[in-house]
């Protein structure tokens, strides 16, 4: 494969004694604990758990950085491989060495019992080994991120704890695992590539949603015209994303704590966002448990009383009456002014011009939604629902599959499928792209 050719080990000269001597030690450190590594699929060393321990070791601080700094750089470069790929890393700094994965440390000349001597200022910066260690040489100017000058602890940080990974050098402009060090440079990001090759080790990043939503916004264009914005969601439990539809992945830094994006509503979690959005109305709801809350998109917080003089949290039997929480889910149909609110197997139409249930409903869920193909339905219990302004068409997600459904579109190019019909079922990691958990640890409670 091409990922296969552009993360082939070539090397010459220096570099192959220096990659010799890292088997050698590979060799040792694989024997010792052979319980603890797996090869992967690809043929190259990983880790066969998911939950990495890390230390910077007390003997190896560096003297030209704060312990304190060196360990929130490490930190976030563990997080930055967190992102991207199904591994958690969290900082350990009381169990036995010997018990902790991956260990950091500085060093110069003969150092830290290593046997791969620094070489002073210049040439080799730092030295890894696949599911080892990693030892930094302390001659080096380190800096911290965006310093401007010197070498960059976390961009030579993230390209050793590639190695650790499994990775080798990927020759590639851009990626971090090319062999070069690049100059300082502001907010670095994985590359392309380097996602890929994690993956190809460890997996695609899997997990269920508790929603997932277009936030829309409306803003002035320097012409005064209004224009038409939205950003797409995924919320799990105590932590969102920001998903970048346009290179189909989530932004840098994220996930992030639900209370620093989400002002006033449950800090653990939702159940459910609807946004009615019609010629009458414009507003954005939050569902958890019997309760529901409104949203201020101005204020960027939730209501505590809206323009109409309701308090908030209300009760979801008060607001939409006919639904009684908890619910599993729910979303917003523009296209006949319904809530669809989902709850086990039944499916509740509330009907917002006449603020009350449809004629009918509730109905079960296969009525509303049949299968395209029989027996491939997720028969209720849906964990997300969601309308996507990106590809015009609704999701419902339960566990790591999504079945979208039918468009007007789709049925009138083929009139004999049924209607609002799912189609057979796809892998969420294979459409949506880096949705990947950190340790609560490395958790920001901030943006």
């Amino acid at each position: 494969s091409q990922l296969s050719k552009m993360v082939d080990i070539r090397v010459n000269g220096r570099q192959s004694e220096a990659v010799r001597r890292r088997k050698r030690q590979l060799a040792t450190l694989v024997a010792k604990s052979r319980h603890r590594r797996d090869l992967s699929e690809s043929g190259y060393m990983a880790f066969s758990k998911r939950v990495l321990k890390w230390r910077l070791i007390g003997e190896g601080y560096s003297s030209q950085l704060s312990v304190e700094d060196q360990r929130y750089i490490f930190r976030l470069a563990f997080r930055m491989w967190s992102e991207v790929s199904p591994l958690e890393f969290v900082e350990d700094r009381r169990s036995p060495l010997e018990d902790v994965d991956i260990r950091l440390g500085f060093g110069t000349g003969r150092h830290l019992g290593c046997n791969q001597r620094f070489d002073g200022t210049g040439q080799e910066f730092a030295h890894a080994w696949f599911l080892g260690d990693i030892h930094f040489d302390d001659d080096e100017h380190f800096t911290g991120p965006n310093a401007g000058s010197g070498i960059s602890l976390l961009k030579v940080a993230v390209h050793e704890i590639g190695h650790v990974l499994g990775l080798p050098h990927i020759y590639r402009a851009g990626s971090i695992m090319q062999p070069s060090y690049l100059p300082q440079e502001s907010g670095f990001e994985m590359d392309w590539m380097d996602r890929k090759a994690i993956q190809q080790l460890y997996g695609g990043c899997k997990g269920r949603f508790n929603t997932a939503f277009d936030w829309i916004r409306k803003e002035k264009t320097p012409y005064g015209e209004v224009v038409i914005r939205f950003n797409t969601y995924f919320m799990r439990d105590g932590s969102y994303w920001l998903y970048e539809n346009r290179n189909n992945r989530t932004r840098f830094g994220d996930p992030v704590a639900l209370q620093a994006g989400w002002r006033g509503i449950p800090m653990n979690g939702v159940d459910a966002y609807v946004h009615v959005w019609s010629r009458k109305k414009d507003a954005v709801y939050f569902f958890k448990g019997a309760q529901f809350w409104r949203y201020d998109n101005e204020n960027d917080r939730a209501f505590r009383q809206d323009p109409e003089g309701h308090r908030y949290p209300r009760l979801i039997s008060e607001g939409f009456p006919g639904v009684f929480g908890p619910i599993d889910t729910a979303f917003y149909d523009r296209r006949d002014s319904r809530i669809y609110f989902f709850k086990n197997t039944l499916v509740y139409a509330f009907d917002v011009e006449a603020d009350g249930l449809a004629r009918g409903f509730p109905k079960n869920i296969r009525e509303v939604f049949p299968p395209v193909v029989s027996g491939d339905h997720p028969d209720g219990n849906i964990d997300a629902s969601y309308f996507s302004y990106t590809h015009n068409a609704v999701f419902l997600l339960k566990g790591a599959r999504f079945w979208q459904v039918l468009g007007s579109r789709d049925r009138w190019r083929r009139p004999f499928l049924p209607r609002n019909g799912l189609l057979p079922h796809k892998e969420v990691v294979e459409h949506w792209f880096d949705i990947c958990n950190v340790h609560p640890t490395a958790l920001k409670l901030s943006r």
